[in-house]
């Protein structure tokens, strides 16, 4: 290398030294990337899921303090292969977590409803998008909070609502960023949202709509990042009037009707709304079933000592 100016020495050493050339290239104001999620389906819900379970995934609004920009954050420390001062996303926020959402609704076996035709769906999930921040500094800082509510898409009730967030912070490590790391980063959060949403919500509606399963579920369990708004219905048991310890002698009744949430009656005694579980005196009970908008569905039936009668009922307008 003899003979080379010593200016032109420096720069090649600094390119092989840093990894960036001696003289920064002008900065862009923004670099682009494309978030989209990494869908987690979690194995034991799909198989309780039937591909008969329709879900309607609205348009979710961006509620961010920087709406309606496609700003994510700001890059305060060096990228590889970018030279910008703002992370942006190609594309507007609310269909970022829109299609992550809906993506995860389907890699949870669930089946999307397709066009703005309504009608023939079970469930419809919309929300907003509270926060959506990914600033590269000296520790990547990561923040997701994602707002959604589900509904009978039958009555339009809502059943279920929360807030999920994810917040985490990282080192990038010796190699630094790249526009990929960055990327996965952010997906990998988003997923996590996605993820903790569908699940909480598929519970829910197994809870509210057990006919339309292949497996009823209890209560979703707490799950950290997950702040419930509104919680599902809980279906009420009636205990016996025996003691402890003599339940044998009773007999199970379990009420469902499509669609849920109707009101039960044995003789005159209001007991609660569909999916309902009473354990009962054994003998022959008059059930009604009264939903606004449907007529009263009506019953005899026999509750038998240490067994579990079921009933299901399409109530009819």
């Amino acid at each position: 290398m003899a003979g080379r100016p010593l200016h032109l020495l420096l720069a090649v050493l600094s390119l092989v030294v840093f990894g960036t050339p001696a003289v920064a290239a002008a900065a862009d104001p923004a670099a682009n990337i494309h978030p989209e999620g990494t869908a987690k389906p979690d194995p034991g819900q799909t198989a309780q899921v039937s591909n008969a379970v329709v879900v309607r995934v609205v348009p979710y609004s961006d509620d961010r303090s920087l709406a309606p920009s496609r700003k994510i954050g700001d890059i305060r420390a060096t990228v590889i292969d970018m030279h910008a001062t703002e992370l942006v996303a190609d594309r507007d926020i609310a269909s970022v977590v829109t299609v992550a959402m809906s993506d995860q609704f389907a890699a949870s076996g669930f089946r999307l409803a397709g066009g703005e035709k309504t009608g023939g769906e079970h469930f419809q999930v919309s929300g907003s998008v509270r926060d959506f921040r990914l600033n590269i500094a000296g520790r990547d800082e990561v923040s997701i909070v994602v707002e959604t509510t589900l509904r009978d898409a039958h009555n339009g009730n809502v059943v279920w609502s929360a807030i999920v967030s994810e917040k985490a912070d990282r080192y990038a490590g010796v190699t630094g960023n790249t526009r990929n790391s960055i990327t996965r980063y952010l997906n990998g959060a988003l997923g996590t949202v996605t993820s903790k949403t569908v699940a909480q919500a598929g519970a829910t509606m197994r809870q509210v709509q057990p006919a339309l399963f292949n497996q009823a579920a209890a209560s979703a369990p707490a799950v950290p990042g997950v702040t419930v708004i509104v919680a599902p219905p809980v279906a009420p048991t009636i205990q016996s009037r025996e003691q402890p310890g003599n339940s044998a002698v009773q007999g199970r009744l379990q009420v469902a009707t499509s669609p849920p949430r109707a009101k039960v009656y044995l003789g005159d005694v209001y007991y609660g709304l569909t999916p309902l579980k009473l354990d009962l005196e054994p003998g022959i009970y008059a059930l009604r079933l009264k939903m606004d908008g449907f007529k009263i569905a009506a019953e005899k039936i026999s509750v038998r000592k240490g067994e579990t009668t079921e009933l299901e009922v399409v109530m009819e307008k």
